[in-house]
This record gives C-alpha cells, sequence and structure tokens, in this order.
C-alpha cells in the first residue's frame, strides 16, 4: 500500500510541475501600474511578485483531507518561495474554525502544506475574501510571506521576513506584578509539552467597529453590503491572522486554537460596548461571556486599533480566560499578528516578558539581551533595541512557561494522539574555555519520526536587575549572547563565525566575556510536524576561566604574503590552555584558501605548544586564513589575513559629503518617516565604509526614528534606521553624533556630546555599493507636541582599492578576465589552459559565504557565462581553481 501510494504521490508531482507553469507566473511593478493595491502597513526591501489563477488554485483544494483524520493526503500544490523558486507541496485541510462557524461562512478555509522537492518545509495559508495568505513555518529560507498585492486578488507578492521593517510605537502594556499568578495552575514538570498530544482549545474573538471599519475599507466592501457580508470580511481577516498563529503554536506548542462556532456574534459592526483602548481588558469577558456562553471557549481574546496590548497573565480556561487585547492602527501582516497578537496571548498562556531591559521588564525571565528578539519580548520598543521587529519563535523560557501552564491550569483541551514522537536532545558536556575566545556551541538530536529537526542554542542566565545593555565583556552575570532563528545546523558560533573573521568578538548582541564568568545555555530542538510539533531540550554550562585569550598569532599582520608549498611557522598564544580546568592537550589546525568559505586541515592533533611547522597548500590565493581549533573542547582562534603567491595591498581615500538644510521635525499621526534632508554624491566609487554625523535640536529625542535612504530607494522597507527611541531615560534638546558600526555602543548620556556610537542597522549594507546618486537623511517623529530642527548632516563615504597581485608568475592563469566588471550578476569568465585538469569556478561574497560552485570541462579555451540569480548588488570573490593554480578576482554587481 506505501508503495502505490508514494507512487501516486510522484505521478501527481509530476502532474503539478508543468500545471504550475500556468497557476502561477512572474510579473512586475510595471505590468500591474494600472491596477489597485492592498494598502500595506511596511514595503518588504526585495520581493517578488506573482500572478496567480486563484480559481485554479481554489480547485486543487477541494480534496485535501482534514490533517486530524489520519488520512494521508494526495493533494499536491505549487508555491513559489522567497526566491522565486516553485516547489510542491502536499496540502491539508487544516480549518482554524469550529464546524458550525465553516458552515455559516464556506469560503474561508485554512490548509497546511508540507514540502515535497524540499520536505524541510512546511507552510500555512488560508484561502479568504482577501484571496491568498501564506506564511512558512519552517524553511531553510527563514520566515518568507505569500500576501494578495492586487484587489482583483490576482496577483501576489512574495517576500522574506527579513527584508521589512515595520516602525513600531506599540506598547504591551502587561504589568505582570499586578496579576497575582495562582501557582497552583502551573505544572511543577519541568519538561516541555512533547508527550506526542494534538490540544486544541476553543476561541472567541471579539472585535471594535473601529478594526471593522478598517478591514471593510481595505477590501473595498460597499456600504450597501449586507450585515453577513461585512462579518465574512472582518471574519477572513481574523482568518488570515490566526492560520498564522497556529502555524506558530502548532510548531511551538503543539496547541491550536478555532473560533467558536458562533463567533461572528462578537464581530461588531456598526456599534460595540468597547472604548477601542486599553480599557477593553476590563470590558470584555461580560461581553463574550454574556454572547458565546462561559462554558462555550477555552480563550478569549479583543482585536481593536489603538497601538497598544495587555493581556492577563495565565488566564486560559479560567474565570478570566477573555482577558486578552491587542490593536494597532493598521492591525494587518506579521507585526499585528506576530509582534503583538502571538505575544499577548502568549500572556494568556503563561509567557512573561524576556527581555532584560528595564522597561515592563520580568525579573524571573529576562534572558535576552537588550530588548529581546523572540515574541515574548520588546524588539523595537525598548531601546537599546536588538532589532526592530520579533522573529517568530518563543524562547525556551517562554516554551517552558506556556508548557506548565498548559499541563496545569490550561487543561481544557480537547486532547488527541498524533503519533508524533518529540525529538532526544544531546546539548553535550560542560566546558572552561579561555576568556576573551570565541568558541562553537555543539549539539545533536535524533527523531523516532525522522522529521526535519531545526536547532536553537540561547543562553540560559538571569539576574536580579536590568544589567547594562548592550552586554559588555566585563559582565559577570546576564545575557550577553542574543537568541537567533532556529537552523537546520546543530552547531552555532559565538559570535558568528563572519564576526570572527573579521577580528570582532563583541558585535553588539554577541559579546564574548573577556572576564571569569559561567554561561548557561540551552539547546531548543523543534521536529516542525506540521500540525502539531513537538519540542525537546537540553542544556549545558560554558564556564570562562580568567586565562586567556587564546589567539593566533603569526601570521602578525594582515596580508602577510607566503609562497604556495612553503613550510611556515605557525605560533599562538595558549594563554594557560593546557590546564587552569580548560586542559587542552591537543589542538586541529585548519588552513581556507578561498577567504574563509571553506577550511581543510592542515595538521590533526597536534600538541597545544604554541608552535608549529606546516606546509602551506600549493595554490595561489589571497585573502587565506589559519584556525587552530581545540581538541576536546569548544574553542578557537582565527588569524589575520594572509596570502599565498599574492601581494595584496589596500589604499582607503574617504570624502565628506554636508549639507545644512534647517529642516523642521514634525510629529505625525499615523507615524510616518518624513525625507528632511537630502545631499547629492556626485562621485562614482563601490563604498568600503560609510559614517553618518548628525546635529539635531529637539525636545525629546526619545520621540525619533532617523534614518538613511540610499539612492534609488523609494520604500520605508529600504531605509537603515541608525537611532530608533534610544534614550527611554533622557530627555535631550541635541543630537550632535556620529554614527559609525566601529563606534561605541549608545551611551545616552554623550549623545549631545560630539561622540561615535554604532547604528541600530549597520552601514556596512552599504558596503559594495555605488555612492553615486542623492542620499536622504529620514525622521520618524512618534509624539505630539514634540518637535525639533535637522540642523546638518554628514556623510563621510570610503572606498578602498585592493591590489591584488601575483607573487610567483608559475602559478597565474593564463589571460585570466572577468567581464563585464561591474555586472549585474551575470557575467563571462575567460582565460586559457593547457593543464588537461578539471576546472573549477566559484563565487563567494565578502562574508565568505559560497553562492556559486560548478566544475566545467577543460576545452583549453574558456569562456564561460555566469549568471547568479537574485543576488544583491556588493562586491563577490570570483575563484578560478585549474589544477594546482587557483586565481581570485573581485567583481561588483550593481
Amino acid at each position: 500500500m506505501k508503495k502505490k501510494l508514494l507512487f501516486s504521490i510522484a505521478l501527481t508531482v509530476v502532474f503539478f510541475s508543468g500545471f504550475s507553469q500556468n497557476l502561477w507566473n512572474k510579473t512586475t511593478e510595471e505590468r500591474l501600474s494600472t491596477l489597485t493595491k492592498f494598502d500595506r502597513a511596511t514595503v518588504p526591501t526585495e520581493f517578488n511578485l506573482y500572478s496567480l489563477d486563484l480559481n485554479a488554485f481554489k480547485s486543487l483544494l477541494q480534496n485535501a483531507p482534514n490533517d486530524q483524520s489520519g488520512i494521508t493526503s494526495n493533494v499536491v500544490v505549487p508555491f513559489p518561495n522567497s526566491n522565486g523558486v516553485i516547489e510542491n507541496y502536499i496540502v491539508y485541510d487544516a480549518p482554524v474554525m469550529e464546524e458550525g462557524l465553516a458552515i455559516k461562512f464556506p469560503g474561508i478555509k485554512s490548509y497546511i502544506a508540507k514540502g515535497v522537492d524540499n520536505p524541510k518545509t512546511t507552510l500555512r495559508f488560508s484561502v479568504t475574501d482577501f484571496g491568498l495568505h501564506a506564511m512558512s513555518v519552517t524553511s531553510d529560507l527563514g520566515t518568507y510571506y505569500i500576501d494578495t498585492y492586487t484587489k482583483d486578488l490576482n496577483n501576489y507578492i512574495i517576500y522574506n521576513r527579513k527584508n521589512i521593517v515595520s516602525p513600531r510605537s506599540f506598547g504591551c502594556l502587561t504589568n505582570e506584578s499586578e496579576f497575582s499568578l495562582d501557582q497552583g495552575k502551573f505544572s511543577t514538570d519541568e519538561t516541555m509539552i512533547n508527550d506526542g498530544n494534538f490540544r486544541q482549545y476553543r476561541l472567541a474573538i471579539a472585535c471594535t467597529v473601529e478594526y471593522s471599519a478598517f478591514h471593510l475599507n481595505a477590501a473595498g466592501t460597499p456600504a450597501s453590503a449586507t450585515l453577513a457580508q461585512k462579518k465574512a470580511v472582518v471574519l477572513s481577516a481574523m482568518v488570515v491572522s490566526m492560520t498564522r498563529l497556529n502555524g506558530v503554536y502548532e510548531r511551538e506548542m503543539s496547541l491550536r486554537m478555532n473560533l467558536v462556532a458562533n463567533n461572528n456574534l462578537i464581530i461588531f459592526i456598526d456599534a460595540d460596548d468597547f472604548t477601542n483602548s486599553p480599557a477593553m481588558l476590563d470590558e470584555i469577558q461580560p461581553i463574550v461571556d454574556s454572547a458565546i456562553g462561559s462554558s462555550n471557549y477555552d480563550i478569549g481574546h479583543g482585536f481593536c486599533t489603538t497601538d497598544s496590548g495587555i493581556a492577563q497573565l495565565g488566564s486560559v480556561c479560567g474565570s478570566g480566560k477573555a482577558r486578552g487585547i491587542t490593536g494597532q492602527l493598521s492591525p494587518v501582516g506579521d507585526p499585528f499578528d506576530i509582534d503583538y497578537t502571538a505575544h499577548e496571548m502568549g500572556h494568556q498562556w503563561g509567557a512573561s516578558h524576556t527581555q532584560n531591559n528595564n522597561c515592563n521588564r520580568s525579573a524571573d525571565s529576562a534572558y535576552e539581551p537588550g530588548s529581546a528578539s523572540t515574541i515574548m519580548g520588546y524588539a523595537g520598543i525598548c531601546a537599546p533595541n536588538v532589532q526592530s521587529n520579533s522573529n517568530d519563535y518563543f524562547h525556551a523560557r517562554s516554551i517552558f512557561q506556556m508548557s506548565a501552564f498548559v499541563l496545569g491550569g490550561g487543561a481544557c483541551a480537547t486532547v488527541t494522539a498524533n503519533g508524533n514522537t518529540a525529538p532526544v536532545v544531546q546539548a553535550g558536556v560542560d566546558y572552561t574555555i579561555p576568556r576573551g575566545t570565541a568558541f562553537v556551541l555543539k549539539g545533536a538530536a535524533t527523531d523516532a519520526n525522522g522529521d526535519a529537526l531545526t536547532y536553537c542554542w540561547e543562553q540560559y542566565n538571569l539576574q536580579t536587575a536590568a544589567s547594562t545593555t548592550p552586554p559588555l565583556n566585563t559582565a559577570t552575570t546576564g545575557p550577553n549572547f542574543r537568541s537567533v532563528s532556529p537552523s537546520a545546523s546543530p552547531n552555532r558560533y559565538m559570535p558568528r563565525f563572519e564576526d570572527v573573521l573579521q577580528g570582532n568578538l563583541a558585535p553588539t548582541w554577541e559579546v564574548v566575556p573577556n572576564v571569569a564568568r559561567t554561561m548557561n545555555f540551552a539547546l531548543t530542538v523543534r521536529d516542525n510536524r506540521a500540525g502539531g510539533g513537538m519540542t525537546n531540550r537540553d542544556d549545558m554550562v560554558v564556564n570562562v576561566s580568567s586565562v586567556g585569550p587564546f589567539i593566533v598569532t603569526n601570521p602578525s599582520v594582515e596580508n602577510t604574503s607566503w609562497s604556495p608549498g612553503s613550510t611556515q611557522t605557525l605560533t599562538w598564544d595558549v594563554a594557560g590552555t593546557t590546564a587552569n580546568g580548560i586542559n587542552t592537550a591537543n589542538v586541529n589546525i585548519l588552513v581556507s584558501t578561498d577567504a574563509g568559505a571553506t577550511f581543510t586541515t592542515l595538521l590533526a592533533n597536534t600538541p597545544n605548544d604554541g608552535t608549529q611547522s606546516v606546509t602551506m597548500p600549493s595554490v595561489s590565493a589571497p585573502y587565506c586564513r589559519i584556525i587552530v581549533e581545540s581538541v576536546g573542547n569548544i574553542f578557537y582562534a582565527v588569524s589575520k589575513s594572509f596570502s599565498l603567491g599574492y601581494q595584496v595591498s589596500t589604499v582607503v581615500t574617504c570624502n565628506n559629503y554636508t549639507a545644512s538644510p534647517a529642516t523642521p521635525i514634525t510629529a505625525q499621526d499615523p507615524l510616518s518617516w518624513q525625507i528632511v534632508g537630502q545631499v547629492s554624491v556626485p562621485d562614482n566609487f563601490v563604498i568600503s565604509d560609510m559614517n553618518v554625523s548628525l546635529n539635531i535640536t529637539h525636545t525629546k529625542i526619545n520621540d525619533l526614528y532617523v534614518g538613511v535612504l540610499p539612492p534609488g530607494a523609494t520604500t520605508v522597507g529600504q531605509i537603515r534606521i541608525l537611532y530608533q527611541q534610544g534614550c527611554s531615560s533622557f530627555l535631550s534638546s541635541n543630537m550632535v553624533t556620529t554614527f559609525d558600526d566601529a563606534g561605541a555602543n549608545l551611551n545616552c548620556a554623550g549623545i549631545a556630546g560630539s561622540n561615535t556610537y554604532k547604528p541600530l542597522n549597520t552601514l556596512s549594507a552599504f558596503n559594495g555599493t555605488s555612492s553615486l546618486g542623492n542620499w536622504r537623511i529620514a525622521i520618524a517623529d512618534v509624539a505630539v507636541p514634540n518637535d525639533g530642527t535637522l540642523n546638518s548632516f554628514t556623510f563621510n563615504i570610503c572606498s578602498s582599492t585592493t591590489t591584488v597581485t601575483l607573487a610567483n608568475d608559475d602559478f597565474e592563469i593564463k589571460d585570466f578576465v572577468v567581464y563585464p566588471n561591474p555586472n549585474n550578476g551575470d557575467f563571462n569568465v575567460k582565460f586559457s589552459s593547457n593543464s588537461n585538469e578539471e576546472i573549477k569556478i566559484a563565487v563567494h561574497d565578502m562574508r565568505g559565504r559560497e553562492i556559486f560552485n560548478r566544475s566545467y570541462a577543460n576545452t583549453g579555451f574558456i569562456d564561460q557565462n555566469l549568471q547568479l540569480d537574485d543576488v544583491q548588488a556588493g562586491v563577490y570573490l570570483v575563484t578560478v581553481q585549474d589544477g594546482n593554480r587557483k586565481e581570485v578576482k573581485k567583481i561588483v554587481v550593481e
């Protein structure tokens, strides 16, 4: 039977791979310029547009079985991903409405889709009066979305979550100290919900007339529409939100919230008894109880258009189960669904705030540095901010709190066994490492069901009072490392390997301790099972010794040049690592000849004595690196860059471009960005570094968002934010500050004192782009009546000219050229060869990430066209290997 089923699915995939070419077709903004678009609260910086035959799409879904029925689906439907690749998915009907409500509104549907071409990807999507809305619940590409783009519902925008930033003025007003938590509602069992059960809860969502009006206007619903038609539009918006939210809660907690059969009774169109404000927390319970019946739902929530949210902790299944409110001026999309609603519902499920900043801080859960970045943090609204918006997953602490509640006071669900077994997780043994030294956390997990696992390492150090943020390398308590999104790799480099390559062991939110301390780490593994995932966790400890740092001391200067195949003496500072509880007797020595993208072993298990003679690879290559890594431990060190067979020299030139516009800054309601200054750069060169200096007079700088808009940028999503309400505890009438990636962490006491600080978004994002054009300063002022003036600003823009010349012509690839250069990602590599060896061509970005690698037959004369699909503008390294000859050239993609 299994063989027949697999054969059936295979045939279906073959059939639909051709059919998808007619279902989805790539289009452009120009082709859609005459059509009416849906208003968006935020616009992604990068996206793809597709037309969709929606009726044909719906017809494919008709036979999808219910995801809880036990029936295996053979319904296969194509979807484009955020890279523009169309992939096939097996689809199940996964409603977020009870049957009684679904019968009343048959045009509103929700589904789950599991990847066929890429089994690691799961989608949650809805088809409603607003067309198709989809979200990747798990994917190698991160979270991406498919949303309606035009009001005829025939065109869709596909974008990655990382390419959208939404300025936030939202405030969660949940003061956890005001709610007397009944600890009896929380299970004392410290395991996560991984019992193989799927829990479904009855959900009642009430809304204000203002929320309804927003969605009726967005849909273009005529005033003459019937009440039922209007409620269908508003319910569609609720289902879009709950489909996205359930995708998260199903993956994280194996639970689903289904809208109750008579939820239409609390969708208010013309009048309501709500104030459309945080006061709704005290208004909603009797209204929902009266309309729905207290015994007919398990959790209630209110949607409104005030820019705030509030909820009662651990209220599900109890007498205050409807006490949760979420509002936003534009209650749509990820900012509303994930940043706000998932957060407020998280409170109702028992989760506290996780940010360590002193903004409505929860002392027993402040495990994340700064504003935090997971759902229960304050990303974007609690300066200094780790990032502008929340990532769509819960911190290990939140999962534990919600699990304890669900197994205790929240145990009113309908529970069914789903046959899913939780992963078995191994975080590894505890280690002691030297101070001031990079390290790698290494985990492992197995899954009896063979599901696609993702791994999330998080620091798990709590302190009783808010620590200095961003974290310092001298901190002996509290979190030094931020949470990052789960990935398919069980290992996490601390800090990111890209930063270590640049010699930076203290990026703003990933700071290696330079003092003795203890760091706890939790490894949470998700199995990402569609419709009811299981998580599990294991913890380990990293003790930082007072000895260190462990560093490579030779090569001692950047761009040292050695001959290919030569014997060199490598040296490193052992720094007490053979004793002091570290006890690392041996090390491995690795080398990279492709700018740190890959490493091979030069010597394995050699004594950790600080010196070793090694033979270099017999290839010519610039930007090489050595790693000395501990054997039986997790710490390592990276050398400075060196060259084999090349001489590398760099000359840096910087220019200032200044304007003094004296532009007034005024608050806007609703919040919006204003272009308040512009300077024209007539010079056309590739940027290698940028700093921005600002002189602003303002009565309260904490009201401001300040950003840079590059030439050609037309959307707010393309703004690089320098400062975002970063000084909540200070009032100041001036900002006289230079923003530089190499600056100090923001110190509000010095923001008016001509000091240099790190920007919120790195300015290195402009590296590799052209300087030519109009550079603009954009400011958003969030509060009336405070105002001010942009007095002057300066862009300090640098270019670097790197000369790479072969020191030994024996290793030169003859007549090697890359043309055109600069290019748009479509270029040719040309050279001659007499080696008869296979030709290998690779392309890496400046962070060392491989984006192209292919082998070619050696015909003696090579003129090969390369096309880098969907590549961003910037500088790239093209590496050609011809036998033992290897040469690298830089290209610029515009």
